[in-house]
């Protein structure tokens, strides 16, 4: 099992990191040093020329955002529409690390940070439709639809480095993200992340790194964006520890430190590493002419075409290094051998090819109805490989039997078409419709119909923005959820289809920061790894309902704020949906500014959900499965803070888990794994722009 050390250790391979990270800062620098002036240079030639780069030197004078100069938004509806995102510069809530937290209200996680996890409230959950071993790392990966594009008038670009101690146990996150614009209408970017932890506890090493490209050109009649990423990850696996009671009554045992605690494996690991590439592209067909506001003419796209060329490519490695170190009666992880009996390597591919052609019928130009048309026609490729046991080989010394295993693999291909009706334009009023049929290949027949509904009503403080949203969905089990086989896991099973009705709604008030949901879920023969590890499914429906609530209170005279977001959800079946009934984080803090210029918070976390039988984990599968060994949560989490923001720099300090000192020790995620105790951090996040 290879060993993970700090970002910043003395071996070698960290130490190359290290040069290539101290490499790229300084590249960087010089990069961004050398392009502010010739951006200067441009800003102050288009000036003198009367030209426009995107916004006027008055505009950006006054405004007020914290990045004038930069714009981002997201792609939606399969890359045909862009959603303003913000950048992130806000100082408040700055010291949650951890992005699990900040994707979902209540999580199962291994403890480290970066190992696996999986979201535990409902409609923060996220699964993967072609390879399921992406499951629990879905909080983590970057997927097209998160992908985040830019315009910069200057170049822009963000150095974050975050740690945690003590030393010998460290966690340490570095990213640096760098774009700006080659003319006015098009962009390039690049970034790269590396977390690098080796965790509390024996054998919980974390190494992953993320690197992409991006690029977008917005033309008046053409536009692209590409994005190129590669991710790995890296997990060491300890199966968790070996015995709950060691946390649970301490003084019943005698070790000191959270690393002498015995963990059930030693020499094992995955590792997944994930190639993406994604082209999206395209052009306006025919222009009127219209006027608007005081009879300014503008030209207006009768149509426009749409190209999206997308291709994910990922291997899978499980691996034990010696099994005779395990036995069946002593580790129920491990529930048999399948192919060989010395050592456990695993191997996994999986590859997606995506085509989509789509043809809209832009709103601008259908004057009289004022919504617009999207009709398109799609095809997945789908290439499955994994190990699979062939013949009898026997050992040369011992002379017993064992299995050869050979590869495995299978293609599948679906061929689909859609359509939408949408009304994207408007302050008050927006909404939009659509259905996708799968008409040829292993899962013809398959069904996604969705409507979404956005009313502003009121003005001022209180305008009050009213949202719904209701998917109906019929979907074929993929080919590793009914087809596998590995060295301790096999199955060949007949599952259903899945049948899915979400309906949500809710209302948003951003004047006063107020925000309340409802949601509610039927599923039939919704797919779910069962306790042993096998894929299975439950005839009877599954009912899942909640409500959630966010709220921003702030008291301007004496500088308290307070960040709540809390979620009432019901599952009818744990096992199928593993849901905490309640689960509350809220983030409390006192805000001054000092000497005109450093902005302070002083505050603590809470992070609390109610206890119920949370998924248990199996690392040979990467899977979070149903457990009726006991419950866990019913914990509250205490982390103390303070938060600096000086200019284009943020930072903080914070004292995670403090209460891990007194009170209770049912501290666990889920059985078998611990959160870390207490644990000191410090982030620092420095913007260029300017």
């Amino acid at each position: 099992m290879r060993i993970i050390l700090p970002l910043f250790s003395g071996s070698w391979r960290h130490g190359l990191w290290r040069a290539f990270a101290l490499s790229a800062l300084v590249l960087l620098g010089s990069h961004v040093a050398y392009a502010q002036q010739m951006m200067a240079k441009g800003a102050r030639s288009s000036a003198r020329s009367g030209q426009s780069s995107g916004q006027s030197a008055k505009s950006n004078s006054k405004s007020k955002s914290p990045l004038p100069s930069v714009k981002a938004w997201r792609m939606a509806d399969d890359y045909t529409a862009a959603d303003t995102a913000v950048v992130d510069t806000i100082l408040a809530e700055h010291q949650v690390n951890n992005p699990i937290w900040r994707k979902s209200l209540s999580c199962v996680t291994l403890g480290n940070l970066g190992s696996p996890s999986m979201a535990t409230f409902y409609p923060a959950v996220r699964r993967d439709y072609g390879n399921v071993f992406y499951n629990s790392l879905k909080l983590q990966t970057l997927d097209p639809e998160d992908f985040t594009f830019y315009n910069t008038v200057t170049p822009y670009a963000n150095l974050t480095y975050q740690k945690g101690i003590p030393k010998a146990q460290r966690e340490e996150f570095f990213s640096v993200l760098f774009t700006q614009n080659v003319n006015r209408k098009w962009n390039i970017g690049t970034k790269m992340e590396i977390n690098s932890s080796i965790g509390r506890y024996e054998a919980q090493g974390v190494s992953n790194f993320k690197m992409g490209f991006w690029s977008s050109y917005d033309g008046d009649l053409y536009g692209m964006q590409l994005q190129a990423w590669y991710q790995k990850f890296d997990i060491e696996e300890n199966g968790g520890i070996s015995n709950d009671t060691i946390i649970l009554h301490p003084e019943l045992y005698d070790y000191d430190k959270a690393q002498d605690v015995p963990v059930q494996f030693m020499n094992a690991g995955n590792r997944l590493a994930s190639y993406r590439l994604l082209l999206a592209q395209k052009l306006d067909i025919g222009a009127v002419t219209r006027s608007e506001g005081d009879s300014v003419d503008v030209d207006v796209p009768v149509a426009t075409a749409f190209y999206k060329f997308y291709i994910d490519r990922s291997h899978h490695e499980f691996s034990i290094g010696d099994l005779s170190a395990y036995s069946d009666d002593d580790n129920i992880q491990l529930p048999g051998v399948f192919i060989n009996p010395s050592y456990t390597h695993d191997s996994r591919k999986y590859m997606l090819v995506s085509n989509l052609f789509q043809l809209k019928l832009n709103e601008e130009f259908n004057s009289l109805l004022r919504f617009g048309l999207r009709a398109y026609v799609g095809s997945d490729v789908r290439q499955y490989y994994w190990d699979d046991e062939s013949e009898v080989a026997y050992d040369e010394e011992t002379e017993e039997p064992y299995l050869v295993f050979r590869r495995n693999g299978k293609n599948r291909v679906s061929s689909y078409v859609g359509g939408q009706i949408f009304k994207n334009i408007g302050e008050r009023l927006r909404w939009n419709a659509g259905v996708r049929f799968v008409m040829q290949g292993y899962d013809a027949g398959d069904l996604r119909a969705d409507g979404n509904l956005d009313v502003t009503i009121g003005s001022g403080r209180w305008a009050t923005g009213l949202w719904g949203k209701a998917v109906y969905s019929l979907r074929t089990p993929t080919l590793w959820e009914e087809s596998f086989t590995s060295n301790h896991y096999e199955w060949n099973v007949n599952l259903e289809r899945e049948q899915n009705l979400d309906i949500s709604a809710g209302l948003r008030i951003p004047g006063v920061g107020i925000e309340v949901s409802a949601f509610s879920s039927t599923l039939s023969n919704r797919v779910f790894f069962a306790s042993d590890g096998t894929p299975s499914q439950k005839d009877d429906v599954t009912q899942v309902m909640g409500v959630y609530a966010r709220g921003h209170f702030v008291q301007p005279r004496t500088g308290l704020n307070s960040i709540i977001r809390l979620a009432v959800q019901k599952t009818s079946d744990n096992d199928v949906v593993p849901a905490p009934s309640f689960a509350l984080t809220a983030t409390s803090y006192w805000e001054r500014l000092f000497f005109g210029v450093l902005l302070t918070q002083i505050g603590f976390d809470v992070r609390f959900n109610t206890s119920y039988y949370s998924p248990a984990y199996i690392p040979a599968l990467m899977q979070f499965v149903p457990q009726s060994e006991r419950k866990t949560g019913g914990y509250g989490y205490f982390d103390p803070f303070i938060n600096f923001h000086l200019k284009k720099i943020r930072a903080y300090v914070k004292y995670e888990h403090v209460n891990n000192h007194w009170g209770s020790n049912d501290y666990f995620h889920t059985i078998h794994y611990p959160a870390n105790p207490a644990t000191f951090k410090f982030g620092l996040s420095w913007n260029f722009y300017d």
